[in-house]
């Protein structure tokens, strides 16, 4: 019989059940391949592949509570629902995980695997911006944490609040949180941990214009991550190290950092990497006045980031196609892709990136001659950087307006 079971979900299955319930699982599969994907209403892969991805992982859940003792079938839970996140099948990953806390709910046997459950919901609202959501169940899947004595958990929920914190451009909250969850990773000696949390310091420092303390952080954390063969962390480093570069304007060495960032995401189907890599590679071909090139790879980060309803991700877009057309003299279309930028900014809550759009709002007034626009959307960008003491952009855009008057 052919083996029509999705490679991700294999993997999975393969830790819960016999070779003989894996190959009934597989004649349902079957049954489920020529219905859900007839050839002649097939589209593109992608979406082919998610459509057999989901409705695969709602047959096995049906097929395991039959099966399975409620001890492994909370774990194929949560196991089902981390894969979902790694492979960037968002929707399903938080349907997976609301299953398992219905099912964990009030058992205390089980308020390890509920926090869990609760980590992973935030996890995923906070890649979408839905802040208020993801804050409600990280700050209670720490206090469940806590309760269980399970400090690595806790620095888990701690560090996803961090970046929440600084998305929101609250740099100073940000950086609390990261400390705290460093503290409580350290107490347990979790060197994987303590990696993530200093990639995060990292990122908060590349912002802030302490280029060398940044790059500390980033080459420390990846040293743990190649030892432990994390290619996802691995990833990320290549691509945090790469936007350090590009603010230091060594163009050759961010190409080199992102170009492994990007050949270790597709290795993994990395997907949420992958978007942010292509913004990065987009942002570099700008620098170098590769206009075409640029475009291509901010069109490759909108299709990652739209099948991941990666609002964030979408507004870099358009902010990078405004940098592109403001290049190209199409001021109009420049004008458009920077307020769209802007408005999707400001409505995930975003004041960092909202800044840095002000400011290529502000260059791109000054090039249509528009000054006192420029000269607002300049004071608004100064106001935020100022606050943060992001002393590179503050330097950068005084300079600016005084050439303006």
């Amino acid at each position: 019989m052919k083996d029509l079971i999705h490679k991700n979900i294999r993997e999975v299955a393969e830790n819960y059940f016999r070779k003989s319930d894996i190959q009934e699982f597989n004649s349902f599969c079957e049954q489920l391949a020529y219905k859900t994907s007839p050839k002649d209403e097939a589209s593109e892969t992608n979406n082919k592949q998610s459509l057999i991805f989901k409705t695969q992982v709602d047959l096995l859940i049906t097929f395991a509570s039959n099966r399975l003792e409620q001890e492994k079938l909370v774990t194929l839970l949560l196991h089902l629902s981390k894969t979902a996140i790694t492979i960037g099948e968002f929707s399903t990953a938080i349907e997976t995980a609301e299953k398992l806390a219905e099912i964990t709910e009030g058992q205390k046997d089980y308020e390890n695997i509920l926090a869990n459950a609760l980590l992973t919901i935030g996890e995923i609202k906070s890649r979408q911006a839905e802040w208020e959501i993801s804050f409600n169940h990280l700050r209670r899947a720490k206090e469940l944490f806590l309760k269980k004595r399970d400090f690595i958990g806790a620095a888990k929920c701690e560090n996803i609040i961090g970046t929440i914190y600084g998305d929101m451009g609250d740099l100073k909250q940000a950086i609390e949180s990261f400390e705290e969850a460093l503290n409580l990773a350290q107490d347990k000696e979790d060197f994987i941990m303590q990696g993530k949390v200093e990639v995060n310091l990292g990122i908060v420092n590349t912002i802030l214009g302490k280029f060398d303390e940044a790059l500390s952080f980033f080459r420390r954390s990846l040293l743990n991550f190649e030892k432990a063969g994390d290619n996802m962390r691995i990833a990320e480093i290549h691509q945090n190290l790469s936007m350090v570069y590009l603010k230091k304007e060594d163009y050759n060495l961010a190409s080199k950092e992102v170009d492994e960032a990007i050949s270790a995401s597709r290795k993994i189907n990395y997907l949420q990497e992958l978007g942010i890599s292509y913004i990065t590679k987009a942002l570099i071909c700008t620098k170098i006045f590769d206009f075409t090139l640029a475009n291509a790879f901010a069109d490759k980060a909108m299709e990652v980031a739209y099948k991941l309803s990666d609002k964030l991700t979408i507004a870099e877009v358009y902010r990078i196609k405004g940098m592109i057309q403001r290049n190209l003299k199409n001021y109009t279309l420049a004008e458009n892709f920077l307020l769209t930028s802007l408005r999707l900014n400001k409505e995930a809550g975003n004041q960092l990136n909202v800044a840095e759009t002000s400011n290529e709002l502000g260059l791109l007034y000054r090039d249509m001659g528009r000054i006192k626009d420029s000269e607002l959307r300049f004071k608004e960008a100064l106001e935020y950087f100022k606050q943060i003491d992001a002393e590179p952009e503050i330097a950068e855009i005084e300079a600016i307006m005084k050439l303006l008057k």
